[in-house]
């Protein structure tokens, strides 16, 4: 089960076009990829780091998710929405 976590710093000139980016990639994501997790949230000490929760059912599913057009179109324009690179964090059940 493919699962990462990402953390991101947001420039603050562009919150609100990487929120208005990525609420749409959520709900692309449950629309299509159900049984899947797929979530962000924004900090609260610091309103410009999110954090991207992501777990697949399988690699498959990762796969059709990573080659979706609703993906490969957002994730591009939400790369330029950040201040600095994301950190990521591969995730195993234990």
């Amino acid at each position: 089960m493919p699962t990462t976590l990402w953390r991101l710093k947001v420039a603050p000139e562009k919150q609100e076009q990487f929120e208005r980016l990525t609420s749409q990639l959520v709900r692309d994501v449950a629309e299509n990829e159900p049984g899947n997790v797929f979530e962000y949230r924004r900090g609260v000490e610091d309103p410009l780091t999110y954090v991207l929760f992501l777990s697949f059912d399988d690699l498959d599913a990762f796969q059709r998710y990573s080659t979706a057009d609703y993906h490969t179109g957002a994730s591009g324009q939400i790369m330029e929405c950040l201040a600095e690179p994301p950190i990521g964090d591969e995730l195993e059940r234990f």
